[in-house]
C-alpha cells in the first residue's frame, strides 16, 4: 500500500497548537478551582491558612461553600455543645472522658466526684483561640485541668457529713467559681462558653457511708423516743389542767352558793330584825328540806317562837 502524503498549511498548524494550549490551560484553571472549592458544616467554623502569607486569613462560619486559593488549607472549628465527663462506675471500672476527680474533704476523707460540663466555642473568637491551641487541646490542657483544681479547693472547705447535708450548695459554688476560671483564664480569651455544670455525685469510702446511715438511725430513734416522751407529757398536762379546772369549778360553785345563802340570810334578818325565834324556825326548816330532798316523805312540826306557841311548817314530799 502506498502512502498519500498531504500538506496542511502552516497557519493551520500554528492554530492547531494555539487551541491545544487554550484548552490544557482551562483544564488546568478548572482544576485549580475545583481543588479550591471548600465546605463548612452547621456548627463549624473554618479557619483558612495560608502558609505562603505565613497567615490566618479569615474564617468562615457554616453551613456554606466557600472557595480559597489552591496552596491554602483550612482547619474546622466545632461550635456545637460538647462535654466534659469526669465519672467513674465502680462497679464495672468504667469511665467517661476522664475518671472521677479525686478529692479531700476538710476533716481528710478521700471522695470521688462525678460531674459533666457542657461547653461550646464563641465562634466570634475561634480566631484567637486558634493562635493560643493551635493543637485544638484546650479542654484538655486548660477546661479539665481548671475543673479539677476547682472541684478540690471546694470540697477541702467541707467536712464529709456536709459533702451529704450540703449537696446543693456545693455544687452552686462550683458552678460559680468554674465559670469564673474558665472566664479569667488568659489563654481561652473569652472563647469558651460554659452552659451547664452537673454534679452527679460525691461517692464516699462505704464504711464511711455505713456509719453515717447508722448514726442516721439512732437519730430517728432518738427523735421517737423524744416525740413520745413529748406527748406524754403532753396528755399528762392535759390530764392535770382538766382536774384543775374541774376543782376550780366546784370551787367557785360552792362560793356562790355560799354567797347566795348569806345573801339569803342577810335578806331574811332585814325582814325579821332581832326576832330570833323566826331565824332559827326558817333554818331549821332549811335543814330538813335539805335532808327531805335526799330522803322519803317526812311529816314534820316545828315548835319554835315564845313558850307556848308551835308552827306547823309543811314539808314537800317527794315521791317515791
Amino acid at each position: 500500500m502506498s502512502e498519500i502524503r498531504v500538506k496542511v498549511p502552516r497557519k493551520y498548524r500554528v492554530f492547531s497548537i494555539i487551541q491545544a494550549l487554550a484548552v490544557f490551560i482551562i483544564v488546568v484553571i478548572l482544576a485549580a478551582l475545583l481543588l479550591s472549592i471548600e465546605s463548612v458544616g452547621v456548627s463549624e467554623v473554618a479557619i483558612i491558612i495560608d502558609p505562603l502569607a505565613g497567615a490566618i486569613t479569615g474564617k468562615v462560619i457554616g453551613p456554606r461553600f466557600f472557595i480559597k486559593f489552591p496552596w491554602q488549607y483550612v482547619v474546622k472549628i466545632k461550635t456545637s455543645v460538647e462535654s466534659l465527663d469526669m465519672w467513674t462506675d465502680w462497679k464495672t471500672g468504667r469511665t467517661g472522658e476522664w475518671p472521677a476527680v479525686t478529692a479531700l474533704t476538710k476533716d481528710g476523707l478521700e471522695v470521688h466526684v462525678d460531674i459533666t460540663v457542657r461547653w461550646r466555642v464563641d465562634p466570634d473568637k475561634v480566631i484567637e483561640l486558634y493562635e493560643r491551641y493551635p493543637d485544638l487541646q484546650w479542654e484538655t490542657k486548660t477546661l479539665a485541668p481548671l475543673l479539677r483544681e476547682t472541684i478540690r479547693k471546694t470540697i477541702a472547705n467541707y467536712t464529709a457529713v456536709d459533702t451529704i447535708e450540703k449537696r446543693a450548695e456545693i455544687s452552686r459554688i462550683i458552678v460559680e467559681l468554674y465559670k469564673t476560671a474558665v472566664k479569667n483564664e488568659k489563654s481561652l480569651g473569652g472563647a469558651i462558653i460554659i452552659e451547664n455544670i452537673d454534679l452527679r455525685n460525691i461517692d464516699l469510702p462505704e464504711k464511711f457511708k455505713q456509719a453515717v446511715e447508722q448514726k442516721l438511725a439512732e437519730q430517728q430513734m432518738k427523735l421517737a423516743a423524744q416525740y413520745k416522751k413529748e406527748r406524754m407529757l403532753i396528755e399528762a398536762n392535759a390530764t392535770a389542767m382538766q382536774k384543775i379546772l374541774e376543782a376550780q369549778g366546784e370551787a367557785r360553785a360552792k362560793i356562790i352558793v355560799a354567797n347566795s345563802t348569806a345573801q339569803s340570810l342577810q335578806l331574811i334578818m332585814a325582814i325579821i330584825g332581832n326576832n330570833t325565834d323566826i331565824l332559827k324556825d326558817y333554818v331549821t326548816y332549811t335543814l330538813i328540806k335539805d335532808i327531805v330532798s335526799s330522803g322519803g316523805n317526812v311529816y314534820v312540826v316545828i315548835v319554835g317562837g315564845g313558850e307556848g306557841q308551835a308552827t306547823v311548817v309543811p314539808i314537800p314530799m317527794k315521791e317515791g
